[in-house]
């Protein structure tokens, strides 16, 4: 009886490991592109969960630079430099940096 017990116990486990898929590791996207917008999606299976956005080339974006972002679908974000009134020129280009896991 025992060895019923573990045998259905093991049979169990190997299938909620098959049912669940393989793991996912986590992954980081970048997009680099205009300061009106870019969007940055994450591979199939995993989400967003947390970004940023800086000048194209990497450094931080001014203080002064106003950045807009919206989810964009199930595994997506779109951020974009929002104008406003005497506000300075955005840069040349930016990067989003997106941070996915499952």
């Amino acid at each position: 009886m025992r060895k019923r017990l573990l045998g259905a116990a093991l049979a169990a486990a190997g299938l909620t490991a098959l049912l669940a898929g393989p793991a996912h590791a986590a992954e980081t996207v970048a997009v680099t592109g205009p300061p009106g917008g870019v969007t940055a999606y994450c591979p199939a299976g995993q989400h967003p969960v947390d970004w940023t956005v800086t000048n194209g080339d990497g450094s931080p974006l001014g203080a002064d630079q106003r950045v807009r972002w919206t989810r964009t679908g199930e595994n997506g974000v779109s951020a974009w430099i929002a104008p406003y009134l005497n506000s300075p020129p955005p840069p040349e280009s930016i990067t989003l940096t997106v941070s996915c896991d499952c």
